[in-house]
């Protein structure tokens, strides 16, 4: 089954047919105009819910946003802080958050604004950090020898298959020394992390990992 993903903390939340948001993915190609399932998170500490619904394109977008419009409404129920369901979790996840029997959420006080007023201006900022990302790596990367190529594309490698089996973003491949700080991709500065521990850090510098955050072996 597949299902449209939207998350937000800050645009409020559907409730009921009618109601409006918007979100950076466009519709997949022949989906333009299709109605689709769709699992609408919403984070508001300390609370966490899912609206499951059905939604359509609009046709209309918000600078680079694209605006969906709530055509079935099913419920909402109660995440209680389950963190593993987010917008990059797996289909797995995607359909135990379908078919769950939580208990419903009262949500009658709540009120879904519409997406032109509470749109911020200049959303993607990721993208512009994504970029100054890239050029970091690529001005950042030494020159490097076939074996530690090699030990890069295996980390990278055992963060991909911990995601698998978590099934959900849940580790990270960390610069010891960030690269915004100067620090270089290379396998002496490179280990995996939780994902958590490296939001946690930033762009703090650790000489040495602290003992319970070495790097992870396969």
């Amino acid at each position: 089954m597949k299902f449209r993903l939207i998350q937000s903390n800050n645009r409020g939340l559907v409730t009921r047919v009618g109601d409006r948001t918007y979100a950076r993915s466009r519709p997949a190609k022949g989906e333009e105009h299709c109605e689709l399932p769709t699992l609408f998170i919403w984070a508001n500490k300390p609370r966490r819910l899912v609206a499951r619904c059905w939604t359509r394109w609009t046709g209309e977008k918000l600078e680079r946003d694209f605006i969906y419009e709530v055509t079935r409404f099913r419920d909402v129920i109660d995440l209680r802080g389950d963190t593993r369901y987010h917008q990059w979790c797996s289909q797995q996840l995607r359909e135990q958050m379908w078919n769950m029997k939580e208990p419903v959420a009262d949500v009658s006080e709540e009120r879904c604004p519409e997406p032109e007023t509470v749109h911020e201006p200049d959303r993607h900022k990721t993208t512009r950090y994504l970029e100054r990302r890239k050029t970091r790596l690529r001005t950042q990367t030494p020159l490097l020898t076939e074996e530690e190529k090699g030990i890069i594309s295996d980390l990278y490698q055992l963060r991909d298959s911990l995601n698998q089996a978590a099934g959900y973003i849940a580790y990270h491949v960390d610069h010891i020394k960030p690269l915004a700080r100067g620090g270089l991709h290379h396998p002496s500065n490179l280990r995996v992390t939780t994902c958590r521990e490296n939001m946690t850090k930033g762009t703090k510098e650790w000489e040495v990992p602290p003992p319970d955050h070495q790097v992870i072996a396969g």
